[in-house]
């Protein structure tokens, strides 16, 4: 029993009117590390779902659809606690706009073609947002339960007109997506080369980029893998105009991190569809960023590196452990312990050091990651629903750039040698919070 709910901790539902069933999609989410487990909602009242939720659900049935909505309704009901992200596949045939209030229903949507693999990255950031949202309420009754203090977050200005690039020729496809989406009230900035593009992205911010790939995709190619090394540009949206007719590359250039094709032949409202789609997708990740930063004060927050410290570290793990275990899921805690070679290292040396190990430390991990001090020279991370196993990878990139970054006194230049004792432990579910909390302090 305990093998099957595990199982089902790392799954993803893709629900449908049709016992056929999507191998496709199947594997492109096997690839990526999620199990999916498909329902055919005909036989819904026969099926036995496990209490443990999925990470995400596929919707691939007609969303406007009233007895649809009830099944939806009633999984939602099921997993009410973890606000389980629905992603909808959606037939432009059959597509009404608005979707009334079947919208309330889903979290995204994806307009038809699909391609599995765009589908599995829609899904893995929406399972991104919902760990991130996840994690912030989490903080807030940490804060308001053990800190007696409550964060003003940031509330998002929901008139703000969408930024989007354009980059490639001024062709005449191209042209009049610009001008429809600057009917919309979108903000436009078009690069025509890809030398350009790089400086408005660098300088500026975007919601989404779409890129011109009917004369060919390698400068888009080229433009997309640069957006994914960087930590700005990671997570913008990337749009490929193509003629599908001759484009037969999908799984490259996803594979690349491009978010979605469109079809130069398709209607315009279905490309302005996609766009803004991606570009609202991206600025709730980026609203959800911002309240982050508003969660903490001087008594949780160690004020040298304006990481979390000791004392919300340690009423906050066994929070966030109940929650996870719940969902059958781990915690994975690194241990990072300074020792200097310094022998006449001054107090202001040594604060240098753990500031700037405490910046790296904080820019490594993803924002739901917990990263404390926990003493003058112990840093920790506790990465949520992730096995030890899982986090290899993870370990190995952050072991690797800590242990052979240099570090120097900011007033002289002068190199400051240090000792990195880096360690990694998976804490299950057979630990008490206790003994959780015990754990982190050695």
């Amino acid at each position: 029993m305990e093998i099957v709910m595990s199982i089902l901790a790392k799954s993803v539902l893709i629900i449908s009117n049709s016992d056929k069933t999507d191998d496709e999609l199947s594997e492109a989410l096997y690839t990526k590390g999620y199990l999916p487990h498909e329902i055919n909602l005909d036989r819904f009242s026969e099926l036995d779902l496990s209490t443990i939720p999925p990470k995400a659900i596929i919707l691939k049935a007609d969303i406007n659809n009233d007895h649809v909505q009830t099944h939806l309704r009633d999984i939602k009901s099921l997993y009410a606690e973890f606000n389980i992200p629905i992603l909808a596949l959606i037939d432009t045939q059959n597509h009404t706009t608005p979707l009334s209030d079947a919208a309330m229903l889903c979290d995204s949507v994806l307009l038809a073609p699909h391609h599995p693999m765009q589908i599995v990255l829609r899904t893995m950031g929406l399972i991104r947002l919902t760990v991130m949202e996840q994690e912030i309420n989490l903080r807030m009754q940490t804060l308001q339960e053990d800190f007696e203090f409550t964060p003003e977050l940031i509330t998002p200005n929901t008139d703000e007109r969408f930024r989007i690039l354009f980059i490639g020729k001024a062709s005449p496809e191209f042209m009049i997506i610009i001008n429809a989406l600057q009917r919309e009230n979108v903000n436009i900035s078009a690069a025509f080369t890809s030398f350009t593009a790089f400086d408005y992205l660098y300088e500026q911010t975007f919601d989404a980029v779409v890129m011109n790939g009917l004369k060919g995709i390698e400068p888009a190619y080229s433009v997309t893998q640069t957006m994914r090394k960087n930590a700005k540009l990671y997570h913008v949206p990337a749009l490929l105009l193509v003629d599908t007719e001759t484009f037969d590359d999908h799984e490259l250039i996803y594979e690349a991190g491009i978010n979605d094709i469109i079809d130069a032949k398709s209607a315009l409202d279905d490309i302005r569809g996609r766009i803004l789609e991606q570009a609202n997708f991206h600025q709730t990740h980026t609203a959800l960023k911002n309240e982050f930063v508003a969660l903490g004060d001087s008594t949780c927050i160690d004020e040298l590196t304006q990481l979390y410290n000791r004392a919300f570290f340690n009423a906050h793990l066994p929070r966030v452990t109940r929650f996870y275990e719940s969902q059958g899921l781990p915690i994975s805690l690194c241990l990072i312990r300074v020792r200097t070679q310094e022998i006449d290292i001054s107090r202001q040396q040594s604060d240098m050091i753990y500031k700037q190990l405490g910046s790296m430390i904080k820019n490594l991990v993803r924002l739901h990651d917990i990263t404390a001090r926990l003493d003058d020279n112990l840093f920790a991370i506790a990465f949520p629903g992730q096995s030890k196993e899982e986090l290899r990878p993870v370990s190995e990139r952050i072991s690797s750039i800590l242990k052979i970054t240099s570090l120097s006194d900011q007033e002289t230049g002068r190199p400051l040698k240090v000792e990195l004792d880096i360690t990694f432990s998976e804490l299950d579910g057979k630990d008490t919070a206790g003994n959780k909390q015990s754990a982190a302090l050695i």
